[in-house]
C-alpha cells in the first residue's frame, strides 16, 4: 500500500512538472520589441523614451531603430511620410 502512495506521489510530481508551451511572438530581445510596423503612437512612445534617455531628439528613425527603441524604420503610406519634430518632439505624419 505504501509503494503505491509513493508512486501515485511520483506520477503526480511529473505530471505538475511538465513544462506548458510558451506563446512564441518574435521580439528584440534587448528592448523587448515587437518585429511589427510601428504605430504612429508607438513611434512617438518611442521618441519620448530616446529623449528621456539621450536629452535630445533623434536626428533620425535609423537611429532609433539601430537603438533599439523601434523595431524597423517604420514605412508611411503612400504619398506621406513620417516626420520627427524636435521641437515638439513628436512624430507627425505629412
Amino acid at each position: 500500500m505504501r509503494s503505491l502512495a509513493i508512486l501515485f506521489l511520483a506520477a503526480a510530481f511529473l505530471v505538475a512538472c511538465k513544462k506548458r508551451p510558451v506563446a512564441t511572438t518574435p521580439v528584440v530581445p534587448e528592448r523587448n520589441v515587437p518585429l511589427t510596423e510601428p504605430t504612429l503612437k508607438e513611434l512617438n512612445e518611442a521618441l519620448q523614451a530616446w529623449f528621456t534617455s539621450r536629452g535630445k531628439a533623434p536626428a533620425s528613425f535609423e537611429e532609433l531603430a539601430k537603438a533599439r527603441f523601434i523595431s524597423k524604420v517604420p514605412t508611411p503610406p503612400p504619398g506621406r511620410q513620417y516626420v520627427i519634430d524636435p521641437e515638439k518632439l513628436q512624430v507627425v505624419l505629412k
